[in-house]
């Protein structure tokens, strides 16, 4: 846990930081900021949300059957 970040702004952002609109920095908040482990019913919930969102369903489509992104040449 990084000691006294809150100290560096004006108010708490971790409410911002939870929000469920972006789980990317969920995930990172509840790990690196509240030092809850990979098991942690959230960080497993905040998992699959990540695994599920556009932007990585976006990238397993394009893929390649044989587990690589690019050409084949």
């Amino acid at each position: 846990m990084i000691p006294n970040w809150k100290n560096l702004f004006h108010a708490d952002p971790t409410d911002w930081l939870l929000e469920k609109s972006n789980p990317f920095v969920r995930y990172f908040t509840l790990r690196w900021l509240l030092d809850k482990s990979e098991s942690d019913p959230e960080v497993v919930a905040v998992s699959q949300a990540i695994a599920q969102s556009e932007p990585v369903r976006k990238i397993l489509r394009r893929q390649r059957p044989e587990g690589y992104w690019g050409s084949d040449s």
